[in-house]
C-alpha cells in the first residue's frame, strides 16, 4: 500500500494514483472509488490557470508560451486608453454606441489567438471603463458630469445612467462570448477604475449623483444628514496631521467608507449580472483589496479598504493584483497586495501578475511615448532569480498566475523561456495540491483603522508596505490577515503577531484580542499608535494600558504580561529585519536563514531568495532526510534540521522536503 510519501514523492495527482487502484476492482467498488475520488479531486483542484497576458497581439511569444506548456491566455478588449493616454489595444473598439457594438472586432482578437494555438483557452477581461464618447454623452444629458471611471470611478458608480449603459454592455459581451467560445473560456474578469483595477483617482469629488448616493447612505446607517466634507479635510488629520480623531472627523470616516461602498455596490451588481450569464464551471475574478500596497494618496480614498464586502461574495471567485511594486529588486521579497489569508479563509482563489519588466522588454509605446523609466530586472541573471521567485510565491501559495507580456518583449530571451518552462511543470506539480502554510509569524491589516489615515501623510508608506517590506526579510515565512479574520482563523501556528495600522481598538476589538491572540505566551509587536482610538475618540494615554509602554518611547520595548509579551516600537524607521527577527526569535519562531532574505513555505517546499550568494546554512521546518533543490535537481542532506546550500549571485532555490 503506498504511503502519503511515497505517492507525493510520485508526483502523481491523487485522482491518477485512484484511476491506478481501481482498474482490477469489482465494478460497485469501482463507482463508489470514483464517486469518493472526483469529491477528492474537487478539494484538490488547482488554481484557474497559469497563463500569459500582453496588451498587444505577442504572437511570437504566444508560440514561446505554447511550447512551454501554456495553453491559457487572457484578453483584454479594451475601448478606453492607458494612464499615459495611449490606446490599451491594437484592435478598434468594442462597444461604438448604445446598443452598437463591433463584435467582429471582438471575434478577431480570440480567433487570432487560436490560429496560433488551436488549443488557448481564455481569461477574458471586459472593459468597464467609460469609452470617451458615452462620457460626452451622459455629461450632456443632465446626468452628473463626473462619469469617467478611469479617474473618478466613485462618481461614475454613483451615476445610475452610467450604470445602466455599461451593465447593458457587459451583457451584450458575456452572453457573445458564452455562445462564441463556450468551453474555451475559464474566467471572466471585470474592470474598471484607474488601470482597470478598481481604484478611485477622484479624491472624493463628488457631483449631483454622489452627494444624492451620499445622503441615502447616511440614511441607511442611521446617521444624520451632512454636507460632503471638503475637499482640504479628506488630506489632513487632526492628530499628528497622520489620524484622524473620531469625535471631530466622524463625517470623513464615514465618507470614506461610503466611497469604498459605492465602489463595492456596483462591482457585486456587475458580478451578479455576471454570475446569471455564465456556465456554472467558469470563474469571476478582479483586481481589488490592495491594502498592503496602496500608500500616498491612495490607501483610503481608492475605495479598496471595503475588500471584505467582496471577499465575502458568492459571486466572485478569485482576486488579482501584481506583485508588489515597492520589493521587486534583488533580494527583495515580492509579494501580493492583498491580505492572502483573507481570501483563503474565504474559500476564494488569486491570481498573481507577474509584470516585471526585464532588459529585453519594450519600452517604445509609439515614436513620442517611452516607458524607459520603468527599471528592469538589469541582467539574464537577475531575470532567472526575479521569475524563480515569483513563480516560487504563487506555486507555494497555491495561486493562479499570469505571465504579463505588458507591450511584448519581456520574455524575449531563450534562457528566460527556459525558466518560464520549468516554472509551468513545477506550477502543474505543486500548485494544486492541498498544502498549509508553515507561516509562524503574522502581519495583521485592518481596513477600518485605515479610514483614520491621512494618505496624504508621507508615513502612509510605512504603515502596511513598508512593515511588509521589513518582515520580507526576516529569514521566515509570515502570513497575512485582516482582524476580522483573527476570531475564525487556526491561530494555532502563530508565534508572532505584528500590528502596524490597528489605530481602532473598540471593546469589541480587544474582546477579539484577548480571547483570539494575546495569549498562550505569543508575543504581539504593535507600531506607533496601537488602540489610540476606542471607536469615539483619541488617547495616546491608551497606548500604555494596552502595550503597558508609554506613547513615543523610543526604541523597541518589551513588556511580559499574563500569558502574553508585548513588543512597541513607536517609530515605523525603528522596525529593522533584526528588530522584527529579535522578536520572533524570542517568540520561537524557526529562522530559516540568518540573512536578511525573503522565504516562502508550506508542508512540502521551502523557497529562499538572495541577492548575494555564497554557502548558507538553511534550517528546514521539520525533519526530514534530504531536500532537493527543484530548478536543479541538486539533493542535499539534512542533518539536525539544517542544510548547507551554495546560492548563486542572485538566486532563488526552490527546495522539496524528502522524508
Amino acid at each position: 500500500m503506498h504511503t502519503r510519501n511515497d505517492i507525493e514523492n510520485t508526483g502523481m495527482s491523487l485522482m491518477d494514483i485512484l484511476k491506478r487502484a481501481i482498474k482490477a476492482a469489482h465494478p460497485v467498488f469501482t463507482a463508489m472509488a470514483l464517486l469518493v475520488a472526483v469529491g477528492a479531486w474537487a478539494e484538490e483542484q488547482k488554481p484557474v490557470a497559469f497563463a500569459y497576458r500582453s496588451f498587444w497581439p505577442e504572437f511570437e511569444a504566444m508560440k514561446q508560451f505554447k511550447d512551454a506548456g501554456v495553453n491559457t491566455v487572457c484578453i483584454f478588449a479594451a475601448n478606453t486608453d492607458n494612464s499615459l493616454g495611449k490606446p490599451y489595444s491594437k484592435y478598434p473598439p468594442v462597444w461604438r454606441w448604445f446598443g452598437k457594438y463591433d463584435l467582429d472586432s471582438l471575434n478577431k482578437q480570440y480567433d487570432d489567438v487560436l490560429a496560433v494555438n488551436p488549443d488557448a483557452e481564455f481569461i477574458c477581461m471586459i472593459d468597464l471603463n467609460t469609452p470617451i464618447w458615452l462620457q460626452r454623452q451622459l455629461s450632456g444629458s443632465g446626468h452628473s458630469a463626473e462619469c469617467e471611471s478611469f479617474t473618478m470611478l466613485s462618481c461614475a458608480c454613483a451615476n445610475p445612467a452610467w450604470r445602466k449603459a455599461t451593465g447593458e454592455y457587459l451583457t451584450t459581451i458575456v452572453k457573445h462570448m458564452e455562445a462564441r467560445y463556450g468551453n474555451r473560456i475559464k474566467a471572466y474578469l471585470l474592470a474598471s477604475g484607474q488601470t482597470d483595477e478598481w481604484m478611485d483617482y477622484s479624491r472624493g469629488i463628488a457631483g449631483r449623483a454622489k452627494t444624492r448616493a451620499w445622503k441615502a447612505w447616511l440614511k441607511s446607517h442611521g446617521k444624520p444628514e451632512l454636507p460632503v466634507p471638503l475637499p482640504e479635510r479628506l488630506d489632513r488629520a487632526s492628530f499628528e496631521n497622520l489620524l484622524r480623531d473620531p469625535a471631530t472627523e466622524q463625517d470623513v470616516l464615514d465618507y470614506a467608507q461610503f466611497t469604498g461602498d459605492t465602489i463595492v455596490d456596483t462591482v457585486l451588481e456587475f458580478a451578479k449580472k455576471t454570475r446569471s450569464l455564465i456556465a456554472k464551471q467558469r470563474q469571476i475574478g478582479m483586481f481589488f483589496g490592495y491594502i498592503l500596497e496602496l500608500t500616498h494618496s491612495r490607501m483610503v480614498w481608492s475605495g479598496h479598504l471595503e475588500y471584505e464586502r467582496l471577499y465575502s461574495s458568492p459571486d466572485i471567485d478569485f482576486f488579482i493584483s501584481p506583485g508588489t511594486y515597492a520589493d521587486r529588486p534583488m533580494g527583495g521579497g515580492s509579494g501580493f497586495m492583498v491580505p492572502n489569508a483573507t481570501r483563503l479563509l474565504n474559500k476564494k482563489g488569486f491570481l498573481h501578475e507577474i509584470d516585471h519588466r526585464t532588459p529585453t522588454y519594450n519600452v517604445k509605446l509609439d515614436e513620442f511615448v517611452s516607458i524607459a523609466w520603468m527599471v528592469p530586472w538589469k541582467t539574464q541573471a537577475e531575470t532567472d532569480a526575479g521569475f524563480k521567485r515569483e513563480f516560487a510565491l504563487a506555486t507555494i501559495n497555491q495561486t493562479s498566475l499570469w505571465c504579463f507580456d505588458m507591450w511584448g518583449g519581456v520574455f524575449k530571451t531563450l534562457e528566460t523561456m527556459k525558466v518560464v518552462k520549468q516554472g509551468k511543470a513545477l506550477w502543474d506539480r505543486f500548485a494544486g495540491r492541498p498544502l498549509k502554510t508553515r507561516a509562524e509569524v503574522a502581519l495583521v491589516v485592518d481596513p477600518q483603522s485605515a479610514r483614520y489615515v491621512n494618505d496624504m501623510n508621507p508615513l502612509v508608506a510605512q504603515i502596511y508596505q513598508g512593515t511588509r517590506n521589513t518582515l520580507n526579510r526576516l529569514g521566515a515565512p509570515f502570513e497575512v490577515f485582516s482582524f476580522n479574520d483573527l476570531s475564525r482563523a487556526d491561530l494555532a501556528p502563530y508565534r508572532l503577531f505584528v500590528f502596524p495600522g490597528l489605530f481602532e481598538i473598540t471593546p469589541e476589538k480587544m474582546d477579539v484580542l484577548k480571547k483570539h491572540v494575546l495569549k498562550n505566551n505569543r508575543t504581539a509587536l504593535f507600531l506607533y499608535a496601537p488602540g489610540i482610538s476606542d471607536g469615539k475618540t483619541l488617547d495616546p494615554a491608551r497606548v500604555k494600558t494596552l502595550t503597558g509602554t508609554e506613547f513615543k518611547t523610543p526604541g523597541a520595548a518589551t513588556v511580559p504580561h499574563d500569558g502574553w509579551k508585548s513588543v512597541y516600537v513607536a517609530s515605523y524607521a525603528d522596525l529593522t529585519p533584526a528588530t522584527l527577527k529579535k522578536a520572533a526569535q524570542e517568540a520561537g519562531v524557526t529562522i530559516y536563514c540568518e540573512d536578511a532574505v525573503p522565504v516562502y513555505a508550506n508542508e512540502r517546499l521551502v523557497a529562499i531568495h538572495m541577492a548575494q550568494g555564497g554557502e548558507k546554512t538553511v534550517t528546514v521546518p521539520v525533519d526530514c532526510r534530504q531536500v532537493r533543490e527543484l530548478y536543479t535537481g541538486r539533493v542535499v542532506p539534512v542533518t539536525g534540521r539544517q542544510v548547507r546550500y551554495t546560492f548563486g549571485t542572485p538566486d532563488t532555490a526552490l527546495f522539496e522536503l524528502i522524508w
